[in-house]
């Protein structure tokens, strides 16, 4: 069952405070973990709403995906225009980069990831908004031989041209960017220290530690909005969030049986 937003949300005339929006950004942790995050700030800031662009593969300036289907990348599709409009309208907005990654494998350099990125942050800080970015938590370097590196480049981008060296300095550089931004503006968040969760992959979040990166990431984003958290996210709500991504991996981007909620972007 697809996680329905309108449930979360409660007419002004029982709330006082304006409806929230939380602007979702990223590629297959956040797929599997979108309805368990959503779920968890929604229970803690209400009345709220989400938009997201996400998907396994997904790329913040490059098309990105798998199998037979692919997305358009997160800079050039619509859902920080549909953002803007609400930010205009007085809504409060909360933004989340996360899953950044993709491009660099994709071949895309360092320097134009940055651009790009720098480019939705600088959008969002124009509406006064709170931005959560997750730095990239594969270390080539200290994390994976050459030969486990071309073994996974083999498996999640088979096409990709990019070397370890070239790989490695690409994620330095990305994340020192991250850092650097999150601490010259007091807008910019950054949430780092998330490769403690990931699988024997290092790119995904492992099953067993999902929802512990998750509850790291929702609760900091609730710490910056001043909103108490509630419980932690569990393994269980994990669990239904990865049913809930598969549902939509099938019926919509596969078989393209159902269309995507209008939330999904």
């Amino acid at each position: 069952m697809i996680y329905n937003f309108s449930h979360t949300m409660q007419t002004s005339s029982r709330h006082s405070d304006p409806e929230f929006l939380f602007v979702l950004l990223g590629a297959s942790n956040l797929a599997r973990g979108y309805s368990a995050l959503t779920r968890h700030l929604s229970q803690s800031i209400s009345p709220s709403r989400f938009i997201n662009a996400l998907g396994p593969g997904r790329g913040y300036c490059v098309r990105g995906g798998l199998l037979n289907f692919s997305y358009t990348p997160i800079g050039e599709c619509r859902v920080m225009k549909s953002a803007e409009s609400f930010a205009e309208q007085g809504g409060r907005v909360a933004v989340l980069l996360t899953d950044i990654g993709n491009d660099i494998m994709y071949g895309i350099p360092g320097e134009s990831l940055i651009e790009c990125l720098d480019a939705l942050i600088e959008k969002a800080r124009h509406w006064n908004a709170e931005i959560f970015v997750t730095s990239i938590h594969v270390n080539v370097s200290r994390d994976m031989g050459k030969t486990s590196f071309k073994l996974l480049r083999a498996l999640f981008y088979p096409k990709s041209p990019v070397t370890f060296d070239q790989a490695d300095a690409a994620v330095k550089r990305v994340n020192h960017y991250l850092e650097e931004k999150s601490q010259e503006n007091r807008q910019v968040h950054l949430v780092s220290g998330l490769g403690t969760f990931c699988g024997l992959d290092k790119i995904h979040f492992s099953l067993l530690k999902s929802h512990l990166a998750w509850s790291r990431i929702a609760n900091e984003i609730l710490s910056v909005l001043g909103a108490a958290p509630g419980r932690s996210i569990g393994p269980g709500s994990v669990v239904l969030s990865l049913c809930d991504n598969l549902s939509r991996l099938i019926a919509s981007d596969m078989l393209r049986i159902t269309k995507k909620p209008k939330e999904f972007f």
